[in-house]
This record gives C-alpha cells, sequence and structure tokens, in this order.
C-alpha cells in the first residue's frame, strides 16, 4: 500500500507529543518525556508555538513533525525550528523536506536551528536549504571550587535594562530570557573593584556578563555556588579557555547553531 501523506500546521497536542516521540526514537539523545513534560520543556519553556508547529500524518498517524517559535527582538525578527524529526518508516520520502519548506514559508526575519555535531543527515538537509553554521554551542559540567567573591541576589529587570543591552555576545534561543518562559535567577559577583553577573535556571548557568579578562573568576564564582550544567558557545573562547583551565568536564554532545537570512 503506497503511503499518503499530509501535513496540518497548529495540530492537536497529542499529534505534536506522538510525531516529536516517534521521530526522536532512535535520536543520538534518548527522550524520555509524558506529555505534559514536553509541553513544559519544549512549548512553554523554549516557545516553540503550536499555532506555527506543523505534523505530518501517514494516514491518521502523526509521522513527523517541525516545531517553530517566533521573537522579536531589537535585532529583528527571529523565527526558530525548535525540532524536526520523522519516523524511522518514513524517513527518505522527502517528509523532512517538506516540513522545513512549510516551516520556511510562514517565517518571518532570521531563520535559526540547532543541530548535534555527527547528525549528518539533518546537517546536510539544512545546508542544501541554505543554512550556514554559525557557531557552536558546548556543554560543561563545573567541578566544586571556592572563592573570595561576594554574591548577592539582583532585580532579574537589570538582565533587561543594563545587561542585555550592553552585551558583547548573543545568547543562544535556550538561554535568552527574551524569547523563552523560564523561571531564572540573576547574581551579582563582586571583588575588590571587579563585578560580573550570573544568570542561572536551577543548576543550568545560561548566561555570564562580564569582561573577558575575568572569565576565570567569575566561572570559579559560579562553580561555587553548586554543581552547574554551564552552557558556552565557540564566539566566547577566553570563557571555553577558562572553563578548561579550571577543569570544568565538557559533554560529549555539542551543536551548530546555524542561520539561513530572510
Amino acid at each position: 500500500m503506497s503511503t499518503v501523506l499530509t501535513y496540518r500546521q497548529n495540530p492537536p497536542m497529542q499529534d505534536l507529543y506522538r510525531a516529536f516521540m516517534t521521530g526522536f526514537s532512535d535520536y543520538i539523545i534518548p527522550f524520555q518525556f509524558d506529555e505534559q513534560a514536553f509541553e513544559d520543556v519544549f512549548l512553554v519553556r523554549d516557545q516553540n508555538q503550536p499555532s506555527r508547529s506543523i505534523v505530518a500524518y501517514d494516514g491518521g498517524e502523526p509521522v513527523g513533525v517541525v516545531l517553530s517559535g517566533i521573537a522579536h527582538l531589537d535585532s529583528g525578527w527571529q523565527t526558530r525550528c525548535g525540532g524536526l524529526a520523522v519516523a524511522p518508516h518514513v524517513r527518505k520520502l522527502g517528509v523532512a523536506t517538506e516540513l522545513m519548506k512549510r516551516f520556511e514559508k510562514d517565517a518571518k526575519g532570521t531563520r535559526l536551528l540547532e543541530v548535534i555535531q555527527g547528525n549528518d543527515a539533518a546537517l546536510s538537509l539544512y545546508h542544501q536549504l541554505g543554512y550556514k553554521t554559525t557557531r557552536e554551542i558546548y556543554y560543561f559540567q563545573s567541578v566544586p571550587l571556592e572563592t573570595t567573591a561576594h554574591t548577592t541576589s539582583e532585580p532579574i529587570q537589570t538582565l533587561f535594562d543594563r545587561l542585555y543591552p550592553t552585551a558583547q555576545h548573543v545568547p543562544i534561543w535556550q538561554c535568552d530570557v527574551r524569547v523563552t518562559q523560564q523561571e531564572t535567577k540573576l547574581v551579582k559577583v563582586v571583588e575588590d573593584k571587579k563585578e560580573g553577573f550570573l544568570l542561572y535556571r536551577n543548576h543550568v548557568l545560561l548566561d555570564v556578563f562580564g569582561h573577558e579578562e575575568e572569565a576565570e573568576w567569575l566561572l570559579r564564582a559560579a562553580a561555587s555556588q553548586s554543581p552547574l550544567h554551564i552552557t558556552l558557545t565557540s564566539d566566547r573562547p577566553e570563557w571555553i579557555e577558562a572553563a578548561r583551565r579550571l577543569e570544568f568536564v565538557r559533554d560529549e554532545i555539542s551543536q551548530f547553531e546555524m542561520v539561513k537570512n530572510e
């Protein structure tokens, strides 16, 4: 029997979930989410919007999905592909390409996505569609350290009024509080005349704001609080080198951030 594929934007929540879990069933990273956890992480926290997301169906069965979110920053509109997955039995039938074409049609401004290094099939598809790698994303686990720096809680509004407008780096989508919905804590770090800021979500260090020459001092202060997962990007080499000097453990998994301009 031939496969008859159809596509639906803004599908029911259960179809988004089923397509996601089936498509990622053999993924490099195993996903173990119930429907509520999927919604909490990928839709609420990461701001993929069901109204923009698309599911592919084989008959009535969800077999593919592209998650999508959109945000407007000072630099303009950004539309993110927050996940693309196709069930194993319908791969090589053009489902991923069709989902991305539909995502592109509804996108606005800069398109961006992340892909795990080593996922050659996805990389090939994105390159064919005109996406270019802009930077790499690395994940570290801190080790217990001590600091003489003084830390205090800072109003989160400082992040929007002072830190984001003057930052010398661009946060990745998942760590950017302007585009995601996540409970965060901002901490001010002071020692002598040095000052910096740490942005946390539970035991994840989402971002660090400070001078490059003080990277090691700030990361040491961050690691003194509790064991942390830390996200750093290749366009901040001083911070990556500081993490290595502090003997933070780098995860085996890393990603490419890929961008396509309008």
